[in-house]
């Protein structure tokens, strides 16, 4: 007995003892280590349990706005009565959303005639036409614009709008790919948003004169209006009739004031 606490005291008292680590302090030790590593992982768990879990930064969308088919939603108005305040609102998701406006055409100062629409509209990029019609505001925006190259100017972000009886807008997207923004690009035809949706030829005995059938190119909406006109079953004579598009600077390149492709995608 008395050899056996000899040894013990021996080995105790050996040089290096002080750092001798039983099996179970060396366990405590590397849990400990363990909690103050992994401490602010499960404080930011526990913080996200009690409060919720933060949503992550909303990411711009920086995508081309007319990539895509036209948005019902409306932007703020801005203060004004001409025509370029009359739209302001339609433009969300557009070339123009954030673009100062001006008329590039007014029917009743330039003339209701083809050609000299398109002297006045060609190669200015995306455009709204803005039509009256018995009290009645209707038109279209055209994302293409005019070139008097012939051929169709297809887009997937056309769309026709009209005024509600009790104010606002409503807006008709296209109701096939492409939708034929621009049906006819002709030096000698006016107005076609695809070939029967909102036409206005601008030539012949009744220049005035303007036709809608919904349905094909652009779609009749959540009224399910046969016609943008404000009596279906007719052609009726225009009011009023302007094209309005944005202003560019001096030597800024205007998008879709020449040849554009046939994909309809911009």
């Amino acid at each position: 007995m008395r050899l056996a606490q000899c040894m013990c005291t021996v080995a105790l008292t050996l040089p290096g003892a002080s750092s001798f680590t039983t099996p179970r302090r060396v366990s405590f030790q590397r849990t400990l280590q363990t909690l103050q590593r992994d401490a602010p992982t499960i404080r930011q768990q526990t913080q996200c349990n009690l409060f919720g879990a933060k949503k992550p930064p909303a990411i711009e969308d920086r995508t081309y706005p007319e990539a895509k088919p036209a948005t019902y939603d409306l932007q703020a108005g801005e203060f004004g009565f001409g025509p370029e305040s009359i739209v302001r609102p339609l433009l969300k998701q557009t070339q123009l959303e954030k673009r100062k406006l001006k008329v590039i055409y007014n029917a009743k100062k330039d003339g209701w005639d083809a050609r000299k629409f398109h002297q006045k509209v060609d190669g200015k990029g995306a455009s709204v036409v803005l039509v009256k019609c018995r009290g009645q505001w209707i038109g279209g925006y055209n994302p293409r614009g005019w070139a008097s190259l012939g051929g169709s100017r297809p887009s997937v972000a056309s769309f026709l709008f009209y005024g509600k009886l009790f104010g606002g807008w409503q807006k008709l997207r296209v109701a096939r790919g492409g939708g034929m923004a621009c049906g006819r690009d002709e030096f000698d035809v006016g107005v076609y948003f695809g070939s029967d949706a909102l036409v206005m030829p601008l030539n012949g005995n009744q220049p005035r004169s303007i036709a809608s059938r919904l349905g094909y190119f652009f779609e009749s909406g959540p009224e399910n209006k046969p016609t943008l006109l404000p009596v279906k079953g007719a052609n009726l004579n225009a009011d009023e009739l302007y094209v309005i598009s944005g202003v560019y600077a001096k030597g800024e390149d205007i998008p879709n004031s020449g040849g554009v492709t046939d994909l309809g995608l911009y």
